[in-house]
Parts: structure tokens; C-alpha cells; sequence
């Protein structure tokens, strides 16, 4: 994810981590610890990963262009994975 968003933001590709009912120490820990650059939103009390039908972290949610949800992934997502979509994003 990391390697995606720091090869693509200047085109406009962005990443926003959503933390469920996490801490906040918990979370500056981890974005410590990962070394990350991209916004990390915290949903507080679930309502956010109700809303969505998040069953289980992580779930990647691919938002196109177009502000649509074009691909949804449970569990960990591969670069390849990203950068298909990137383009596919950017082609239409």
C-alpha cells in the first residue's frame, strides 16, 4: 500500500487506512513502526465498518475517479493487485 501511494500520488492516487476501535497510541505506534505517510481516519465506535459490511481487517476498498467502489479485497491486497487497478483507473 505504501509503495502504491507514494509511487502514485502525484496523479492524484490516494490512501486512506481506517482504524476500527483502535487507540490512538495503538495506531501512532503502528504508523511509527511502518514508517507510513497516508491518512489513517479512526472509527471510534464501529459505525463506519458497519456502514461498509466490514468482516474482517484488512479490507482494501478500491475507489475510482469517479468516487464509485470498483474492487473490494478482504485481507492483505499484493502490489500487483494495486497497480492493475491504478491503471485500469487511469485508462478510462
Amino acid at each position: 500500500m505504501r509503495a502504491a501511494y507514494e509511487n502514485h500520488r502525484e496523479e492524484g492516487f490516494t490512501v486512506l487506512s481506517v482504524s476500527i476501535r483502535e487507540s490512538d497510541q495503538v495506531i501512532r505506534d503502528f504508523i511509527s513502526r511502518h514508517d507510513l505517510t497516508y491518512p489513517f481516519l479512526m472509527d471510534r465506535d464501529g459505525s463506519a465498518s458497519l456502514d461498509f459490511e466490514v468482516t474482517s481487517t484488512p479490507t482494501t476498498f478500491f475507489i475510482g475517479p469517479d468516487g464509485t467502489i470498483t474492487d473490494t479485497k478482504v485481507g492483505m491486497v499484493s502490489q500487483d493487485w494495486l497497480e492493475r487497478l491504478i491503471i485500469e483507473s487511469t485508462d478510462t
